[in-house]
């Protein structure tokens, strides 16, 4: 609860900055071709709506991109839609056109290319909304990763990267769902999308050039499949696992428990956190609790959530146990030795800089935290199974990583012109 009134505040002083007009002035838009001038169009009414669309269509790609409130609902209040091509820019006002299904159908169009960045957020509402996925995606911010970029890379930072630009900032928390907007709130979601057509077409080139665009195009559509937007049951347990060992009742309780608050979040339309924070989640899946009032004892649950869903809650502590819904225990594994973490860390290096070498950000391949589980569990040993299980992952970085450790391959690079580069083709060793 604090935190949400925490935003709140934060939102009050950006929202009241913003009608100040005590704003350091945004920097200067470019006369570029591929970059929409100062002009921007406000779309209030279906009929303005059906004019964008028809310009869009026309175009065959344009950037996209969304501002919204996420802290009050389950479900994000949507309050501004940003569209923009090299020509022209848009803000769609969902207040006063609700009925968005063109843009939708738009972004669900594979013949159309969508451009955005850091867009996981922005693309769940078209299969919630029309029942299809989003097609043809291209994330900028997963583009970034695959021409030497760190990932992920803020949009600021993609920008003035990649055309030198630079773009407006410190609009992010401000109350986007009262109107008028000032000046400065279209300003900043302007430039949201504004440089996305030219940002792409310096990042293409390069990914031509560096053999990367298949890869980032595989990348790019991680979002277009269904269910992309759903809870990842065993992903959200297994963060929890990670920080502290679950005993295999308690992993299947946790897995009921964050279920229900999914559920129960959904239905009054609340972030899940605020009915269950994490740490209350935790501790009811630890704690052998047998009754509603025993509830009281588990820090930070709210009183109000005790009293109203307090029995699902008891209920769903018993039915806890495994079932063909539920995602089984992770194996368990030993706690890292000092010789565990040098051949990790060794390990991690010697990949970390393949990928440099190759113009791939290493967390876009894997983490630390991955590697470990897969060499603790002994398959990167007994060659079982490679890190990766399909995709590019497994084909490009797996083409390197599995032969390496068997000693086939060797590491060979050089710093040149300001980058890690592969000193020659990997040889047999």
């Amino acid at each position: 609860m604090s935190t949400r009134r925490g935003r709140r505040s934060r939102r009050d002083r950006h929202h009241q900055a913003s009608h100040s007009g005590t704003q350091t002035p945004p920097p200067p838009i470019p006369d570029h071709p591929a970059v929409p001038g100062e002009s921007t169009s406000f779309v209030t009414t279906a009929d303005e709506l059906e004019d964008v669309v028809g310009h869009i269509r026309e175009t065959g790609a344009f950037a996209y991109d969304t501002e919204f409130i996420g802290e009050e609902t389950y479900v994000p209040h949507l309050c501004l839609v940003q569209l923009a091509t090299r020509k022209r820019l848009f803000l769609v006002d969902p207040l006063a056109v609700p009925d968005l299904e063109p843009v939708w159908s738009m972004i669900a169009d594979p013949e159309l290319q969508t451009l955005v960045h850091a867009g996981d957020q922005d693309l769940e509402p078209i299969q919630r909304c029309i029942g299809r996925c989003p097609a043809n995606i291209v994330d900028t911010q997963i583009a970034a990763g695959f021409v030497g970029q760190s990932y992920p890379l803020s949009l600021a930072r993609t920008v003035e990267v990649m055309t030198g630009y630079q773009v407006t900032k410190g609009m992010t928390f401000t109350k986007w769902d009262e109107r008028p907007l000032s000046d400065m709130q279209k300003r900043y979601a302007a430039d949201d999308v504004r440089y996305l057509p030219l940002v792409w077409e310096r990042m293409k080139e390069q990914l031509e050039a560096n053999g990367h665009l298949d890869k980032c195009l595989e990348e790019c559509q991680r979002g277009c499949r269904p269910g992309a937007f759903d809870i990842k049951l065993e992903h959200v347990c297994r963060k929890f696992h990670r920080r502290n060992q679950l005993r295999r009742n308690q992993w299947y309780r946790l897995c009921s428990l964050v279920l229900l608050r999914n559920d129960l979040a959904r239905t009054a339309n609340v972030p899940p956190r605020t009915l269950i924070p994490d740490g209350s989640l935790s501790d009811l899946a630890r704690r052998r609790i047998d009754s509603v009032d025993a509830m009281g004892a588990i820090k930070g649950l709210p009183r109000p959530t005790i009293q109203r869903y307090g029995t699902e809650i008891l209920a769903a502590l018993e039915d806890g146990h495994p079932t063909e819904s539920l995602p089984e225990l992770p194996p368990k594994l030993r706690e890292e030795s000092a010789t565990d973490r040098i051949r990790i860390d060794s390990i991690w290096t010697a990949l970390s800089c393949w990928c440099l070498a190759e113009q791939i950000a290493p967390s876009l391949v894997t983490s630390r935290s991955e590697l470990a589980e897969w060499i603790l569990s002994g398959a990167s040993d007994d060659g079982s199974r490679s890190l990766w299980s399909d995709g590019w992952r497994l084909e490009h970085a797996g083409g390197f990583l599995d032969p390496f450790l068997k000693g086939d391959l060797e590491l060979s690079m050089e710093w040149k012109e300001e980058r890690l580069r592969p000193a020659s083709d990997h040889r047999d060793a």
